[in-house]
Formats: C-alpha cells, structure tokens, sequence
C-alpha cells in the first residue's frame, strides 16, 4: 500500500512538473512585442485616415531602422497599421540622418522632410529639406536643398498658405532653455527655395527646468492658427515623459501685405501628456471643413503612438 501511494504521489508530482512545463512553454510562445511602430518625430497628414510619418534614425548606427512610414488610423481594436516607404535619398550624403519634421504643401499631395541638423558626417550638417510626392500612398523625392544658415536642431516644422503665399516655418527645441525663436520665410517650388528669415520668440508659460524642449513640434491649420508642442526629456530611453500641447498664435498677413508670426500674449493649453513625448503634429481637413489636430510620439524604448487632441475646452 504504502508503494502505490508512493507510486501515485510521484505521478502527481510529475504531472505537476509536466503542467509547469507546459504552461511556461505557452507563455513563451506568447511573448511577443507590444508595439512595432518606431518613433514619430514627423508627422503629416495625406488622406483619410493616412498619415505621413519621419523617424528621427541615424547615421551610421541606425542604418537599418526606417526614416519614413505610412500610418493609418485604427477601425478596430488591432489599432494603428503602418508601413515603412523604401526612397531614393539624394547624393552626395545620400541617406537621410534625424529626420525630425514633416510638413504637408497646403492643397497638394507634396511634402516637406526636414533633417534636423544635429548629426554631422566628414565635416558636412544633415540640415537638408526633401520635397516629396506621395502617389498612392508611396513616396518620391523630386528635389531638396539646405537650410541656407547652420541650426543646431530642429524639431518642429510647418507650412502656411496665404492667399497664394507658401510660408515655411521652422523651430529648434532649444533644450533645456526657457524658450526658442520661431522662424518663417516665403517658400519656393520650382525650383525649390528658400527666401530671407524673420522670427519671433516663443516662450511655454509654467513648463520650464532642466531637459525641457520649449518646442518639439509645429502645425499650422487653414485659418493660419499656428499649434505648438514642448516636451519635457530626462534624457533616459525609458523616460519618464511629458508634453503640453498649445494653441500658440497666427499666422497673417499685415497691412502692409507682409507675412507675419503674431503670437498670443500667453498660448493657450489645448492638452497636458504626462508620460508621452510629444514630437510631431498634424492637422487633418477633410472636405467636410472640420479641423482635427494629432499629435505622434517619440517614446524612445516604448516606441511611438498616434493620438487625437481635443481642440475646444
């Protein structure tokens, strides 16, 4: 007797062992990457629910890693879908290093990719501007040229229609200052060009300190209502994060038909992201006339998210 209960208690045991097994087993055939989509630290819209992504990937260590994407919006609970666009890029540099903004022409399928200027290679800046074409959701660059000064980083860029005026305009997040200068000037096609710069300083109220970006991205609407995102970075892939988004000004024309940057006496709060950081926005018009605004994310190791902000109260 008491052999078969030794016998039946050595049985258990090994099915116990077994279940453990198997169970760990399951769980890591279960483990799997919670998400697959690489920071955006550009971002503009093409159609729909499609949106034209850059990532911030360098050279020489992030050969590999995507620069750009097509994102669309989630229509289940699969969420966002997106896929990386393979592109010519030109020489002598060849390909792009930190990208950091995307700007859509106002009225055309025709974007801008703006390198940020931080990375060098030989002696040479990464600041050059692409201008793209998108055709059926892929992407072709049909020219580019530099930013006619030397910038330190910029983060955030935009492009204004008015009346029949482009406007381009740029701004570098100036880390760690209590502000930065926004910067625009007449914007040329064709061939593409850049003219003469005026700026104007914009200053986030009551998010300043150590590791604040006073600008991490800028969008303008329609009506020529400029947005802009500061972000808060400690410096750590692993954050924590955060980022406020505000209705920040506009852009006009004067009385003297000259195109100006007029900015609130205090921007307005739209949204507070704790633990997000915010580095790119997008302003989607569909031909309803209603003006949404999204807000893309670099959160280093976490990767990237898509997200629409309130724009009223």
């Amino acid at each position: 007797m008491r052999h078969q209960r030794h016998f039946a208690l050595l049985i258990a045991t090994i099915g116990v062992l077994v279940g453990c097994l198997s169970l760990s087993g399951a769980n890591a055939q279960a483990k799997r990457m919670a998400n697959t989509l690489p920071d955006l630290s550009g971002l503009a819209w093409v159609d729909g629910d499609s949106f034209l992504a850059v990532h911030d990937s360098k050279n020489p260590d992030e050969n590999a890693r995507p620069r750009v994407s097509m994102l669309w919006l989630p229509n289940s609970p699969d969420g966002l879908t997106w896929k990386s666009l393979e592109l010519d890029w030109p020489q002598p540099l060849g390909l792009s290093s930190d990208l950091e903004s995307a700007a859509r022409i106002p009225g055309s399928q025709s974007f801008l990719l703006v390198e940020s200027g931080e990375r060098r290679e030989q002696g040479q800046q990464f600041r050059r501007i692409f201008l793209a074409e998108c055709r059926d959701h892929e992407l072709q660059i049909v020219s580019f040229t530099e930013m006619p000064t030397s910038v330190e980083n910029i983060e955030g860029t935009a492009v204004a229609k008015i009346v029949e005026r482009l406007i381009f305009i740029f701004a570098e997040r100036a880390e760690g200052q209590l502000n930065t200068n926004i910067s625009w000037t007449d914007l040329q096609l064709q061939p593409l060009k850049l003219g003469a710069f005026e700026q104007i300083t914009f200053r986030p109220v009551d998010f300043t300190g150590p590791n604040i970006r006073p600008v991490s991205a800028i969008e303008t609407d329609s009506l020529g209502r400029l947005y802009v995102a500061s972000a808060f970075d400690p410096g750590d892939d692993n954050g924590p994060f955060r980022s406020v988004i505000w209705r920040a000004g506009q852009v006009k024309l004067d009385k003297n038909n000259k195109v100006r940057i007029v900015l609130d006496a205090k921007p307005y709060r739209l949204a507070t992201l704790d633990g997000l950081k915010v580095e790119s926005l997008a302003v989607r018009e569909p031909a309803d006339g209603k003006i949404e605004l999204f807000a893309g994310t670099d959160d280093e190791n976490y990767g990237g998210t898509l997200r629409l902000i309130p724009l009223q109260p």
